[in-house]
């Protein structure tokens, strides 16, 4: 008897359809003989009433949409302004979304919202419902059109980017088969080998990475777990899930990718790394490949690198004008060490190219040793380090020094050696450009302190340490005004009169709101007052204190100028700021 009871959801929902029904002739929306004619040609078609009314014409999807709203208690939604939780979006698979046209939003313990053009389509809630056990399916209401845009851009590629991809493929092929055709390492798996070279696996890898491409993703992720591979894209600094692919695609798409950038298919158990090199359009594209052993199988980790793309002009790095000006007067000496300082990321290799490029290297020798050649510089000899080989960067300076160099480029200072080289390099003569890992720019000089360069060698040579981050851009095709927390602004000191902007989310920026990076910079200038505090070994505060006090602005500071620019959010600002403390 129980069993043919229907559920009380349902009775719920049919007696809301009901209400509507009524609502809809009193209201005048529609005619009581439009909403007859609607209802037998719904049962007719197996369609829902709403889209129905729709389909003949009756009403529009925004009346229907507003009069729901409005009669009904079930809020419209305007779906752009959502940033969807990953961990909600895999409640609902994306086959689920797309087959009903529906967009999880948020769950607030065992609640689940949902987005959806019909909410009185009570065959479909009952069907979500089954699919997401254990939760409480609540419906709110947004148009289909923005759902299937939010669907795209949530559950991964566009069908407008579609296209654009089936294209890019096809040209991608051509030039990953001449890059095949070069030698590559002993594969005796012959079974994964050919596997891996079965048509849908080739176009699922390629169109992998011109996905990325399209979306400026600067990393591939391809993650094995216990029943999928799951595929993340690094997008300006931050990591997005793209889709999950099954199990049994793990190992074919790993050798796959294996055998295009040269390295061992039948090595499963050690960590490897190789590279491949591909022109699409016009585009030279060095892709650097590493692999890695976990526990359910090779974690595949791609860094897209497009050589085709010049490297920025200092203006466009970020530097306020004040700062700019210092900037180009510090990379003008001719002896000197000038340090870059912050976290891996955070743009420091790029701004150093950037000032090599500004400087006038015609009648230089500029050298360089890094780890690895992230950009080819023209009229710039360039090395990598190579531990196997014994190229490290201290003996790698060391030789370099015999090379006659007047701007010498070192990856990175990591320890005593390469920092005692780098001081006597700039002792004798050559400007020294280098990076640490510090927090900010009076760090870099605690930093050679505490690893034995002597203060008074230190303050002899040091002529500008610069930290930086990067922050996340407002999205220009969304960019909106709004008002931070009034408490927040007033603990900053801002006016509530200053505007501030922040994007809504489109389809240019996946719905993100935010669409490239542009750096924040603090620079400390080691002038005579300085240098008179690095030799009494003065603390990191009292540095501090003297060069703000002579006008040196902090990150923060720096940061603040391009969110009232309207460049940036206050949001964004105090993220990365938390981040560096």
């Amino acid at each position: 008897m129980n069993a043919s009871k229907p559920e009380k959801g349902k009775i719920i929902s049919f007696r809301v359809v009901a209400r509507l029904k009524k609502t809809l002739v009193d209201e005048g929306l529609v005619t009581k003989e439009q909403l007859t004619m609607a209802a037998i040609k719904a049962q007719q078609e197996d369609e829902t009433l709403g889209k129905v009314l729709i389909k003949l014409g009756f009403v529009t999807e925004e009346q229907l949409i507003k009069f729901i709203g409005d009669k009904m208690e079930i809020p419209y939604v305007n779906i752009k302004n959502y940033t969807i939780d990953r961990k909600v979006l895999e409640l609902i698979p994306e086959k689920i979304a797309r087959h009903y046209k529906i967009l999880p939003l948020f769950k607030i313990e065992n609640v689940l919202t949902i987005a959806m053009p019909d909410p009185l389509d009570v065959i479909s809630l009952d069907e979500i419902s089954a699919v997401v056990e254990g939760y409480k399916v609540e419906p709110v209401i947004a148009s289909s059109e923005s759902i299937q845009v939010a669907i795209d851009q949530w559950y991964g590629v566009g069908t407008a980017r579609q296209g654009l991809i089936d294209e890019l493929v096809e040209e991608f092929a051509d030039t990953v088969k001449e890059e095949e055709r070069k030698p590559t390492r002993e594969m005796p798996d012959m079974r994964l080998r050919l596997e891996a070279e079965d048509a849908p696996i080739v176009r699922l890898v390629n169109s992998l990475i011109v996905q990325a491409m399209l979306e400026e993703a600067s990393d591939i992720h391809l993650e094995p777990q216990r029943d999928s591979m799951a595929v993340r894209f690094r997008i300006d600094g931050f990591l997005y899930h793209r889709q999950e692919l099954p199990l049994n695609m793990t190992a074919p798409i790993t050798a796959r990718i294996k055998i295009m950038s040269g390295l061992d298919i039948s090595k499963k158990r050690i960590p490897q790394d190789g590279r491949m090199g591909l022109i699409i359009r016009d585009k030279n594209i060095d892709i650097r490949t590493s692999t890695f052993p976990s526990m359910h199988g090779e974690n595949v980790v791609l860094r897209i690198l497009d050589k085709s793309r010049e490297t920025p002009t200092l203006s466009e790095l970020g530097f306020s004008e004040e700062d700019l000006i210092i900037f180009r007067k510090m990379i003008k000496a001719t002896k000197g060490i000038i340090l870059a300082t912050g976290p891996t990321g955070s743009g420091k290799t790029t701004t150093i190219y950037s000032a090599i490029n500004a400087l006038s290297i015609a009648d230089k020798n500029v050298m360089t040793i890094e780890d690895p050649i992230e950009y080819e510089i023209r009229g710039v000899v360039q090395s990598q380090v190579n531990i196997q080989a014994g190229i490290t960067f201290a003996n790698a300076l060391r030789s370099i020094l015999r090379q006659d160099p007047d701007i010498i480029y070192v990856g990175e200072i990591r320890d005593r050696e390469t920092a005692e080289i780098a001081v006597h390099s700039a002792l004798t003569g050559h400007l020294v450009l280098s990076t640490l890992h510090t927090n900010d720019a009076v760090g870099a000089i605690m930093r050679l302190c505490d690893i034995g360069i002597e203060p008074v060698l230190l303050e002899s040579v040091f002529n500008c340490s610069f930290a930086q981050r990067l922050v996340r851009k407002i999205c220009p095709k969304c960019k909106k005004e709004y008002q931070p927390d009034e408490s927040l602004l007033k603990r900053l000191g801002f006016s509530l009169s200053t505007k501030f902007y922040k994007g809504e989310g489109c389809e240019a920026c996946g719905g993100i709101g935010y669409r490239g990076r542009i750096g924040i910079f603090e620079i400390l200038v080691v002038n005579k007052d300085i240098r008179a505090l690095i030799v009494k070994r003065a603390s990191e505060d009292k540095i501090m204190e003297v060069a703000r006090s002579q006008g040196m602005k902090t990150l923060f500071e720096d940061g603040l100028l391009k969110v009232m620019k309207g460049i940036t959010t206050l949001e964004e600002i105090m993220r990365v700021i938390e981040e560096a403390e």
